[in-house]
């Protein structure tokens, strides 16, 4: 019978009462009851096959795909994306990384591109062009946060105080000795 974890069930001594196998059984039993779709396609899943169909050279093909999963990850990070199907983010992402690496897919131009990128998974050029913007504009505000935070990390690294300082001096914001227990 299914509706209850049967705690029981593990032998003693395999991590406390809860054993692998009945973890698994209870989240599986949770997940059921909150109706969660686990095997949902996400953007990942489209990667393989829309690069498959891109003329691009084949020692590129792994390059331009680790990127592009890059991008996926920043995605899924910002809620601006959440509107977009997996389709088009990895679609705008496959032709972010291909802008940003430079890489000629044989004879086709950055419009061209776009169109058959466009074609292969079934969406509007527009859209497509909005999405790989928006993706664009996601990693330059990322790359200058990450920058800024660099900046301030280095910076807060640099003694406030001279160097030429005296060694009896405690790194500690209070002298334990100076305390009175």
């Amino acid at each position: 019978m299914r509706g209850f974890c049967d705690l029981d069930a593990c032998p003693p001594g395999d991590h406390g009462p809860w054993c692998s196998e009945t973890k698994v059984d209870c989240e599986v039993l949770v997940l059921e009851k909150l109706k969660w779709d686990l095997v949902s396609v996400i953007a990942n899943d489209f990667l393989a096959h829309i690069l498959h169909r891109l003329p691009l050279p084949t020692d590129k093909v792994e390059l331009v795909k680790k990127h592009a999963q890059t991008f996926i990850a920043l995605c899924a990070t910002d809620y601006t994306f959440a509107m977009y199907p997996p389709s088009m983010i990895a679609t705008g992402s496959i032709g972010a990384a291909i802008h940003g690496l430079s890489v000629s897919a044989n004879s086709f131009s950055g419009e061209a591109l776009t169109e058959l990128l466009a074609s292969i998974t079934g969406t509007e050029v527009d859209c497509l062009k909005a999405c790989q913007e928006q993706i664009e504009a996601a990693l330059a505000e990322s790359l200058k946060q990450a920058s800024q935070s660099q900046q301030e990390y280095s910076s807060s690294k640099t003694p406030d105080y001279p160097a030429s300082q005296d060694s009896s001096m405690t790194s500690t914001p209070t002298d334990v000795t100076d305390i009175n227990l």
